[in-house]
């Protein structure tokens, strides 16, 4: 004979593996907003920082709603189940379609405001300039960019030898 509190915490357990596998799905969607569109380092963390907390907030309500405000381990562990099912057998795949269909997306809209601002760039409207840095026509060479760093570091050692 099971024990009706042993079943449903069996069964918590088997609802806190989707639940596991659907915060990383999340998590999977903004590595793939990340792939393309770039993020500084500091964007990079204050996400990731929103993202877990995000996370701990509906695990905590999670586990509080369906166990009457206990704290178990066991759910913890289910979540944790869950991810790591994800991981290895969706993950990898999610990123990669969901990168490429995003990208195809960008790339679509910025050839269709590049389109848009054609006519307006004799004039040199406000929009469409702003609109270019955003996604730009040709990329900076290597070596330009070089030099604009050669120029920040003489500029920063000027600095520093007059402190």
């Amino acid at each position: 004979m099971v024990y009706p509190e042993i079943l449903k915490q069996a069964q918590l357990f088997v609802l806190a593996i989707p639940l596991g596998a659907a915060l990383l799905f999340v998590y999977d969607l903004l590595r793939v907003v990340r792939r393309v569109v770039r993020h500084g380092t500091a964007g990079i963390a204050v996400e990731d920082m929103l993202f877990w907390i995000v996370s701990a907030l509906l695990l905590f309500g999670f586990m509080y709603r369906q166990n009457e405000g206990v704290m178990r381990g066991f759910i913890i562990l289910g979540a944790f189940f869950g991810m790591v099912f994800y991981r290895i057998f969706f993950s990898r795949r999610v990123v990669k379609g969901g990168t490429a269909v995003l990208s195809c997306i960008v790339r679509a809209f910025g050839r269709f405001f590049r389109a848009f601002c054609a006519p307006f760039r004799f004039f040199g409207s406000v929009f469409c300039s702003r609109f270019r840095k955003v996604f730009p026509i040709r990329k900076k060479s290597a070596r330009s960019a070089k030099k604009q760093l050669k120029k920040i570091g003489k500029a920063v050692r000027i600095g520093f030898s007059k402190l």
